[in-house]
């Protein structure tokens, strides 16, 4: 992840380069370099496509219109998925992630993410990571009841709902990891930089303090 995020729609074609390299926009620091106010709107378009797929699953999902309530869940779901991955992901944390297969067959990860932790406000952060952990697990619930009581009609449309909230999750459990293990190698590289600088600078100061014992006059 550069000084951005993540990018990409899951597709079987390989995404251009300028749209892998496209940087994240992020939220500008508050007044005097400080954090930014949550964004609400952000957090409300994460959550509402949740939960109206579960809202709908469960107002009509045993009824006798189980059409209706499989495209509508779909849909909602396809939705929330393509709305966490593009925009609320790279808004609320930072964080973006892309998985493409190549003309091999093989596939391919590729994350970004924004380095200055400090525009990412902890509320943002909290109700992004809650919600995205949350509505695959109530979805399994939901599976695992369809099961005991032997609707199985009803649990290819849970699993549809459950599949799509689980990729981001997978998604960006992985391009979290990604970013920690890039920040903490950037940490080292500025760290070793910082030494050499350091022993450079002693070494200089020692070189020049021996030189001037060496031009002294006898006494």
């Amino acid at each position: 992840m550069d000084a951005g995020g993540s990018i990409g729609s899951m597709s079987s074609a390989q995404p251009s380069l300028a749209e892998m390299e496209a940087p994240l926009q992020m939220g500008q620091a508050g007044p005097g370099g400080g954090m930014p106010s949550p964004k609400q709107n952000v957090m409300i378009a994460h959550c509402a496509f949740k939960f109206l797929a579960l809202l709908v699953y469960l107002g009509s999902g045993f009824s006798s219109n189980y059409v209706t309530t499989f495209v509508m869940v779909t849909v909602l779901s396809a939705l929330d998925f393509w709305t966490v991955k593009n925009i609320t992901g790279r808004l609320l944390v930072g964080l973006r992630w892309c998985n493409f297969i190549d003309e091999a067959g093989k596939s391919h990860w590729h994350f970004l993410s924004f380095e200055d932790q400090r525009v990412i406000h902890p509320t943002d952060s909290n109700v992004f990571w809650v919600a995205l952990f949350l509505a695959p697990c109530i979805w399994v619930l939901i599976a695992i009841t369809t099961v005991l009581t032997l609707r199985f009609m009803w649990l290819v449309l849970v699993l549809v709902a459950l599949g799509l909230t689980s990729m981001n999750t997978l998604g960006y459990v992985k391009c979290k990891r990604d970013a920690g293990r890039k920040l903490s190698a950037l940490g080292g590289t500025v760290l070793t930089k910082g030494f050499e600088v350091w022993s450079k600078a002693g070494g200089a100061a020692r070189f020049t303090g021996r030189e001037r014992v060496a031009t002294q006059d006898p006494v």
